[in-house]
Order: C-alpha cells, then sequence, then structure tokens
C-alpha cells in the first residue's frame, strides 16, 4: 500500500520494505507466478511526492501489475481515527472515497483518479509493453511516476476522455506526445508498431496506416512465397516417390525374369 514507514506506522501495517523487495525480485526472477502488486493513494500524512517515491520502487522491481488504488473509509475501519488530524476529507456516499487530505489537494486526487485509468489502459493492459519500456526506461526519465504523471495530464487535456479510448486512439495518442517530448519520431513509430501487431488488433492507427498496408503487402507476399515453396516441395516429394515406386518395379521384374530363366 505505501513505501512511507511513517505512514505504514500510521496505519498500523508492519511490512518490512527491504524483505518486501526481495520478496518481489525472487517471484517476478524465479517463479512463474504472475505478480500483482497494489499501492494505495491518499493516505492520511502521505503526499503526491512521497507516494510517486513508492511508485518508482515498486516498478524498479518489475511486478507484472501495479493496480493503483484510492483510499476508501470502510465503516467500522481504524483509518477514521485519522480524519481530524490529518484533514481527511470523504464522499458522503458508499464507497466513501477520499476527496482531499491535508497532504494532498483535491485537484490532485482527480488527477490520480484519471492516471489510474490511463495505467490500467496502457500499462496493466500488457497493450504497449515496448513502447513503455523504451519510454520510462528512457535516459531522460528521472522519475516514471512524474513521467506518466504529465502524460496522464497532458491526455486528459487534449482528449477530456477516461473512458471510450480505443487501443488505436492510445496509440495515436502516444506518437503525438512522445514525439512532442523529443524521442524520435520513427523510433517511436517502430516500437508502437510492435506492441500493435502483438496485440492481435486489426484497426489501423492513423500513425501506423502506411506501415501496417506495407506490413501487410509483405505478409502477402510472404504467405505468396511459402505456398510456392510447399507446393514446390510436395511436387518434388511425388515425383521421387513416384521415381522409387518405379525402380522397386523394376527391379521386381527383373527378379521374375531371373526366376524364369533358372533351369527347373
Amino acid at each position: 500500500q505505501s513505501f512511507n514507514p511513517e505512514v505504514q506506522k500510521r496505519i498500523s501495517r508492519k511490512q518490512d520494505d527491504a524483505k518486501t523487495k526481495t520478496n518481489i525480485q525472487w517471484l517476478t526472477q524465479q517463479s512463474e507466478a504472475h505478480l500483482h502488486t497494489d499501492l494505495i493513494f491518499g493516505l492520511p500524512g502521505e503526499s503526491l511526492a512521497s507516494f510517486a517515491n513508492g511508485f518508482d520502487t515498486l516498478f524498479s522491481l518489475k511486478p507484472h501489475e501495479i493496480q493503483l488504488g484510492i483510499l476508501k473509509k470502510l465503516r467500522g475501519t481504524p483509518i477514521a481515527r485519522h480524519t481530524q488530524e490529518y484533514g481527511m476529507v470523504y464522499e458522503n456516499t458508499a464507497p466513501y472515497t477520499v476527496q482531499q487530505t491535508s497532504s494532498v489537494s483535491r485537484q490532485e486526487v482527480e488527477d490520480f483518479q484519471r492516471m489510474a485509468r490511463y495505467w490500467d489502459l496502457i500499462a496493466n493492459s500488457g497493450r504497449f509493453q515496448q513502447t513503455l519500456d523504451f519510454w520510462l526506461n528512457a535516459s531522460a526519465v528521472t522519475s516514471v511516476f512524474e513521467a506518466f504523471w504529465n502524460w496522464s495530464l497532458w491526455l486528459w487535456k487534449t482528449s477530456e476522455k477516461t473512458s471510450g479510448l480505443s487501443p488505436e486512439a492510445i496509440v495515436d495518442y502516444l506518437y503525438t506526445y512522445l514525439t512532442e517530448q523529443g524521442f524520435e519520431p520513427s523510433t517511436v513509430k517502430q516500437y508502437l508498431l510492435n506492441d500493435y501487431l502483438a496485440s492481435g488488433a486489426r484497426a489501423k492507427p492513423k500513425v501506423l496506416a502506411d506501415s501496417l498496408t506495407r506490413r501487410l503487402r509483405q505478409k502477402i507476399n510472404q504467405d505468396s512465397i511459402d505456398t510456392e515453396a510447399s507446393a514446390e516441395a510436395a511436387s518434388l516429394a511425388d515425383a521421387n516417390a513416384n521415381a522409387s515406386m518405379s525402380k522397386r518395379q523394376q527391379m521386381h521384374l527383373m527378379v521374375q525374369a531371373s526366376a524364369e530363366k533358372m533351369p527347373s
């Protein structure tokens, strides 16, 4: 839920961070387990900067998924005792999601909710693995959280959507954003193309239309070559089989003829 020791203590969560990191690394590197991890935003006393540090730490451990949740005040839970001291403001109706605290503003909470949605669509979906690796591991990126946060702010401002974003639309938005950030257009396009083809999607994002058309032509040509090669191989196999059969027939006739010539 958090990598901040003070926040962990405040919510009565006993966690050995060093052991947690070791366990996650072992699970991702030595086992075949699909590792689903989570972080909670809006915990009492945790700022945006503190959450960002925890996110970067968890991301560096390479779990398969990072679920970004937001604090909810469930009835009867001890989190309620921090309401006054940490300026916790919750929605008046279930599930009583936190709206702001003394450490994060209402605007930051709203921005985080959108980022969590975009993270699911882009990272947790597994559709953009190569593009994310290229982008978020670039030398210019000093904080993965900050990089994705800024992208999230841009995407909301540009699209005004958190739902109804097709994979094709996301491809086009990612291309526009990353090239505006100074990444080489041809490199960005190649990573997006690799991800899009790997996803099995069949539509055509605008930015990949030409590349997909060329790739389709290449595939058709290759399929044609493969078909011709298979036909040729089959024909050759038939010819070899016929030749082999003919030789066996000739040998049979020779043996029969020899037998007829032998004296009785």
